[in-house]
């Protein structure tokens, strides 16, 4: 059985390694995606798009994470660290420049937590390993 659990780590970010954890947010559940525009044959016909990120934090949100959405124009960098069930780090995205451009709070009955809150989060810039995306934003320097 596989088990994982995943972090977001916000601020500028050196290493992100598990060591300091305990300064970020354990996470529910991540995903990150990329998109490509195709013709009506399927074959691939624009840039690549992407950079967002999506993530489920097991709580009501603090109030960091709350000010990030609220605040128009507010853009963080960091990182989310997926470990394995030992704590390693199997994965790593950085994301700089990350504005949050969706949060929904929902309360539950049921289950560990009695509120969880999904963010929507695009970034300027994606690092996975060794490749990076970087969205050409209008407002941003790139």
């Amino acid at each position: 059985m596989f088990g994982h659990k995943c972090f977001l780590r916000i601020g500028q970010l050196n290493d992100a390694s598990p060591a300091p954890l305990t300064d970020g947010y354990e996470l529910m559940t991540c995903s990150y995606s990329f998109a490509q525009g195709t013709d009506q044959n399927g074959q691939a016909q624009t840039e690549v798009v992407g950079g967002i990120i999506d993530i489920v934090y097991p709580n009501i949100p603090t109030k960091e994470l709350t000010e990030w959405m609220k605040v128009s124009g507010r853009y963080l960098s960091g990182a989310i660290v997926i470990c394995d069930a030992d704590g390693i780090p199997i994965e790593k995205v950085h994301f700089e420049d990350a504005a949050c451009v969706g949060m929904e709070i929902n309360f539950t009955e049921t289950g560990s937590t009695y509120a969880t809150t999904s963010f929507t989060l695009s970034a300027r810039k994606l690092v996975i390993g060794t490749a990076d995306k970087i969205n050409r934003w209008v407002n941003l320097k790139n």
